[in-house]
C-alpha cells in the first residue's frame, strides 16, 4: 500500500469508517464529505467544519485548525447613480485605493439616475465580477435581495436586513446645520428635497424636521428635484417666493445651483440667503462664497464598503452589526450669515 497517497490531502483514510458512513450521519452526500477534506475552500464554512468534527471523532487524522486557502478575487464591481456627483468620484476614489492595496481591479458603472436601467446594469455585471457594492441604488428590496443569491454584496446609503452596508447618519450634521441658523437669528428655513427613492433624501428630510420642531420651528420642504446642480436653479425661485431666509439643500451640487440662481437674481448670499448644502465635496470650500456642508467622511465610507467586501469574499463571517454607521458633522464656511430679518 502506497501510504503517501494514503494520507495525501486532508484526512489519512480508515476503511473501518469510510466517508459514506460520515456523509450519512451527516445528511450530506459523500462527494461533499471528501471535498470539504481535500478542497476545504469549495464549502460552506458551517458545512465545512460540521465535517471535520465527524470525521476526526471517526478516526481520520484532520486539522481542525486548518484553514482554507483564501479565495481569489480578481475584480469586483462599483455601481453608482450618477458618477459626475463629486460625492460618487470622492467615494470611487476611496474604493480604488482600497483595492490597490489588495491588487483587486475595478468594475465601475454609472446608471445615470435611472432605476430601470440600474437592474440591467448590475445583470451584465455580475458575471464579470467577485463581489459587489451598490451606491445610493434606487432598487426596491426585493431586487438587492435577490443580488444576493448571486454574489457577495456590500451596500452604500442604503440599507436593507441581513445585507452588509456602510451608512452615512446625517442627524446630527443637520440638527448641527438647524441649530447653526437658528442662533444666526433664521427661523424660516425650508429643505430642497432630493430624489423620493433615495434613502440619502428620506433621512436628512426626517432629520430635517425632528430638528427643527425641537427649536419649535416650522419644518417647511420644497421638492423633489433632481440632485444636480439644474434642480438647484429651479428650487431657488420657489424657496424665494416661499419669503424664507435660509435654505438647506440635499446635496452640495443643488446648494450650487441655487446660489448661482439667486446670485443672477440679486439675492446675496449669504446676506440676503443663507445656504447649506450635504457632502462636503471638494468644490465646496472654493465655491464663491464657500459652502457651509454637513460632511461624513466619504472617503472613509468607501474604505470600510470595500474591507466589508473582501471580507465577505474571503468567506470570512460578517459582523455582529452588518449596518455600519459614519457619523456627519457641520463644516462653517462663508454662505451662512445673520438672518436679514434681525
Amino acid at each position: 500500500m502506497d501510504i503517501a497517497a494514503a494520507t495525501r490531502g486532508a484526512f489519512a483514510v480508515k476503511r473501518s469508517t469510510p466517508l459514506a458512513a460520515i456523509a450519512a450521519s451527516l445528511g450530506l452526500s459523500t462527494s461533499t464529505v471528501s471535498r470539504a477534506l481535500r478542497r476545504p475552500e469549495l464549502v460552506k464554512p458551517e458545512t465545512r467544519t460540521a465535517i471535520m468534527i465527524a470525521a476526526k471523532k471517526a478516526g481520520y487524522s484532520v486539522d481542525l485548525e486548518r484553514q482554507p486557502p483564501k479565495a481569489r478575487i480578481g475584480s469586483i464591481g462599483l455601481v453608482v447613480p450618477d458618477i459626475e456627483n463629486p460625492f460618487f468620484s470622492v467615494l470611487l476614489k476611496s474604493v480604488l485605493h482600497e483595492l490597490r492595496r489588495h491588487g483587486v481591479s475595478l468594475v465601475l458603472a454609472d446608471t445615470n439616475e435611472e432605476p430601470l436601467g440600474e437592474s440591467e446594469i448590475i445583470s451584465t455585471m455580475l458575471p464579470r465580477v467577485d463581489g459587489l457594492i451598490l451606491a445610493s441604488s434606487r432598487l426596491d428590496e426585493a431586487e438587492i435581495v435577490e443580488l444576493v443569491r448571486n454574489k457577495p454584496l456590500v451596500l452604500v446609503n442604503r440599507e436593507v436586513e441581513g445585507i452588509p452596508s456602510v451608512v452615512i447618519d446625517p442627524s446630527s450634521g443637520t440638527r448641527q446645520a438647524v441649530e447653526h441658523l437658528a442662533a444666526l437669528g433664521h427661523k424660516r428655513i425650508v429643505y430642497v428635497e432630493g430624489p423620493v427613492a433615495s434613502l440619502s433624501n428620506r433621512q436628512r428630510r426626517d432629520s430635517f424636521r425632528e430638528a427643527m420642531q425641537a427649536l419649535g420651528l416650522d419644518a417647511a420642504g420644497i421638492g423633489p428635484y433632481a440632485p444636480r446642480f439644474e434642480g438647484g436653479v429651479q428650487a431657488a425661485d420657489i424657496a424665494v417666493a416661499r419669503g424664507c431666509t435660509a435654505i438647506i439643500a440635499y446635496n452640495d451640487l443643488m446648494a450650487f445651483g441655487i446660489m448661482s440662481r439667486l446670485a443672477s437674481r440679486g439675492v446675496k448670499v449669504p446676506d440676503d440667503m443663507s445656504v447649506i448644502g450635504f457632502d462636503d465635496v471638494p468644490a465646496a470650500s472654493i465655491w464663491s462664497p464657500p459652502l457651509t456642508s454637513v460632511t461624513g467622511s466619504t472617503t472613509e465610507t468607501g474604505k470600510m464598503a470595500t474591507q466589508s467586501l473582501i471580507r465577505l469574499i474571503g468567506g470570512k463571517a460578517r459582523e455582529p452589526h452588518v449596518s455600519r454607521r459614519v457619523l456627519s458633522q457641520l463644516v462653517v464656511r462663508a454662505s451662512t450669515g445673520a438672518c436679514p430679518l434681525g
